[in-house]
């Protein structure tokens, strides 16, 4: 009976030291994932298989073989913060770094998921021309994305606002916008045409002297922009479920699966993955957390990697299996997969 006593007081001693251990690791748990830092992370994410997300209409489906990249990027806790000092492939940025000028996340979020739409809608147009069949993007102006807080014109001008002329110059894109400023001095006035709730406006805004590099003494808004784009994309029913992935990046690949799936036999057996924005004319541009997309590609198995030009020095840099295939057009990729053949050759 003795014996028993004892044996309970051991059990009920090792089930206290149990459960003080188990709320010890709860509270350091809470710890970890509760206390933010000032930093943001990028991490290596996911490779997804665009098939599983691209359908069009009477396409003929390949699984496995066109796989977007994506990195996981948010703002770090303190487990985030310690895993980036102790794993490489992490990388961390100030507030200041990853947000640019964007005034919160939220805000930053928004933009993105933004790009993700333009995106989705330029790879439909941009596969289709590329098909021979419809007449692809034109920029028909300069969209707000936001206002900086200490803008001349923070009040006066609004998110979804488009602007499309300056001092009666016709405005049709970002590019044109800045070089319409470009000739007019920081601090004047300036009569500007937007389209705002499905009619025109115009109005006379302030300015400010351009800080930038290259541009100094030039006016500005203090405002972030994109292209406002018109698309021919509905020759075919496209549908593209992208879910909680956001920004342009996967406009290559959501452009390659439009295409495969169009093409009889499909483009390649290889498994190809791949990352970069679809430009309007098909040109494929620089995205961020490269390095994190080879280390996501390699994982996968891939047996190649599209990258933009612009990125290919970041990706070498840490490729150890993957082929990494630089390319600046949506042309480059497909002419590349056509010379290999559908059995990879």
């Amino acid at each position: 009976m003795r014996a028993v006593v004892l044996w309970f007081r051991q059990l009920d001693a090792w089930v206290r030291r149990l459960f003080v251990l188990s709320s010890l690791i709860a509270v350091l748990g809470a710890v970890l994932v509760y206390t933010p830092t000032p930093y943001y992370v990028t991490a290596p994410g996911a490779a997804i298989d665009t098939s599983r997300l691209v359908t069009v209409e009477n396409g003929d489906v390949h699984r496995g073989h066109l796989y977007l990249l994506v990195v996981n990027t948010q703002p770090a806790n303190l487990f985030w913060y310690l895993y980036a000092q102790v794993d490489r492939r992490a990388v961390l940025e100030t507030k200041e770094q990853y947000l640019g000028s964007f005034e919160s996340y939220a805000e930053y979020l928004d933009w993105n998921r933004q790009l993700m739409t333009d995106s989705q809608r330029t790879a439909r147009a941009v596969a289709f021309q590329q098909l021979g069949f419809g007449e692809g993007v034109r920029s028909v102006g300069a969209r707000v994305v936001g206002v900086l807080a200490d803008s001349p014109v923070r009040d006066l001008l609004h998110a979804g606002d488009v602007i499309v002329a300056v001092a009666g110059e016709p405005v049709t894109g970002s590019e044109s916008l800045r070089s319409r400023m470009a000739g007019i001095p920081g601090g004047e006035e300036v009569p500007v045409t937007v389209l705002r709730g499905g009619g025109e406006v115009t109005l006379t805004l302030p300015t400010r002297a351009s800080q930038e590099a290259g541009r100094e003494g030039s006016a500005v808004f203090g405002i972030t922009i994109q292209d406002e784009l018109e698309f021919d994309d509905d020759a075919v029913p496209v549908e593209i479920r992208s879910g909680s992935i956001f920004g342009p990046s996967a406009g290559l690949m959501f452009t390659l699966q439009i295409i495969d799936q169009l093409t009889p036999g499909g483009l390649t057996d290889l498994v190809v993955a791949g990352t970069g924005t679809i430009e309007p004319d098909g040109r494929v541009g620089r995205i961020g957390g490269v390095q994190q997309k080879v280390y996501t590609a390699e994982a996968a198995g891939a047996d190649l990697m599209f990258v933009p030009r612009g990125n290919y020095e970041e990706a070498i840099a840490v490729a150890t299996r993957v082929q990494v295939v630089p390319v600046d057009h949506v042309r480059d990729a497909l002419e590349w997969l056509r010379a290999a053949g559908p059995q990879g050759g």
